[in-house]
């Protein structure tokens, strides 16, 4: 038995030193957590920012000053942050301002159409380094779009961050649904692209939601539908409580599929005319029924679509059959200017959660 009182004792010893191991590894991992917690609160107040000094820093972030100084040198000496000197006295000592260095990370916006493919290449605070438009991938085996990119990350190096706009559904990192190129349907496009830095793909009317809430300065709970018939067909992004609406499959917006028509789509094969009494009908139908819905506060359609008489129209349509007082306001904006925006925002996003 003796034996066995040894064995029982060496295998205790073991499992409380297990036990230690595995604790003090959860610290490290907690800490390290931590660590990355302050790093991206930092950044992001920056990338938000023109300039801001250590005590501002500490007072947004609830932090110690001395945990701020560690951490700001940190990202000054690996070039992440610029030290812009002292600010003018208040009467004390003076204090040393911080910025966001615009050229320690660079950002590829691509915007996949059906006609063209465009690009803008960015620093951390989204002016435009490069842009140019060559001819479409989406016809294109999707290695021709990564040789592409390949390209553009040899040219210039600081690029950190893809974001890329797609016509079509997304899911993760597949392109779901994407009607007339198969040769991008059901594809992994991280896998396809095999690019050493970070990649966002993202539904372009999502994008377009997002940047028009930003372009507006609408608050950070705003409930908005963007509307767009467009090349591809009709699609809509949706952003309620201030939360993007992407369903359980990532497919919600696909309006094309809304049986309002003798085909069970939501336009038919012969297209829409502003003139016509049918479609003032139809895209009255529409409201309702996001309206019921979803109650937005905003329902946005592409300036080169709808004009204010024809919303006007519609409109006073709805009023006869809906609440008034549950009815969203119907705006038009500039679409490309608002999916150039939420794809840059969403780019940002990804930078301030990044690793450097």
């Amino acid at each position: 038995m003796l034996w066995l009182e040894v064995t029982l004792h060496v295998f205790s010893k073991l499992l409380k030193y297990r036990r230690k191991v595995l604790t003090l590894d959860e610290q490290m991992t907690m800490q390290d957590q931590v660590k990355a917690n302050i790093i991206r609160g930092i950044r992001k107040l920056l990338l938000n920012s023109h300039s801001m000094s250590k005590a501002e820093i500490t007072e947004a972030l609830s932090i110690s000053f001395p945990t701020v100084s560690k951490f700001i040198q940190e990202m000054v000496n690996r070039g992440e942050v610029l030290s812009l000197g002292l600010l003018p006295s208040a009467g004390g000592r003076r204090a040393r301002n911080f910025a966001f260095n615009p050229d320690f990370v660079h950002t590829l916006l691509v915007y996949l159409e059906k006609e063209e493919t465009k690009y803008v290449i960015t620093d951390a605070f989204n002016k435009k380094i490069q842009e140019d438009a060559v001819e479409s991938f989406l016809k294109q085996d999707p290695r021709a779009l990564s040789a592409f990119l390949r390209t553009r990350l040899i040219d210039d190096p600081s690029i950190r961050t893809i974001a890329m706009g797609i016509p079509g559904a997304v899911n993760g990192d597949v392109i779901s649904y994407i009607p007339g190129y198969p040769l991008y349907a059901n594809q992994n496009m991280r896998d396809i692209l095999n690019l050493p830095v970070e990649i966002i793909i993202e539904n372009d009317m999502n994008a377009a939601v997002i940047g028009y809430q930003n372009r507006k300065g609408l608050s950070s709970d705003a409930s908005l539908v963007y509307i767009y018939m467009g090349a591809n067909g009709p699609g809509a992004g949706i952003l309620i409580n201030g939360k993007l609406v992407k369903g359980h499959t990532m497919f919600s917006g696909e309006i094309s599929f809304i049986p309002f028509n003798d085909n069970n789509r939501f336009l038919p094969e012969s297209g829409f005319d502003l003139e016509d009494e049918w479609f003032i009908a139809l895209i009255s139908k529409l409201i309702q029924t996001i309206s019921a819905l979803l109650n937005p506060s905003q329902i946005i359609f592409h300036q080169s679509e709808v004009n204010e008489l024809f919303l006007n129209k519609v409109n006073e349509n709805v009023r006869r059959y809906f609440p008034s007082e549950h009815l969203p306001e119907l705006y038009v904006s500039d679409w490309d200017k608002d999916y150039k925006e939420g794809l840059w925002d969403i780019a940002k996003s990804k930078l301030c959660e990044m690793s450097f």
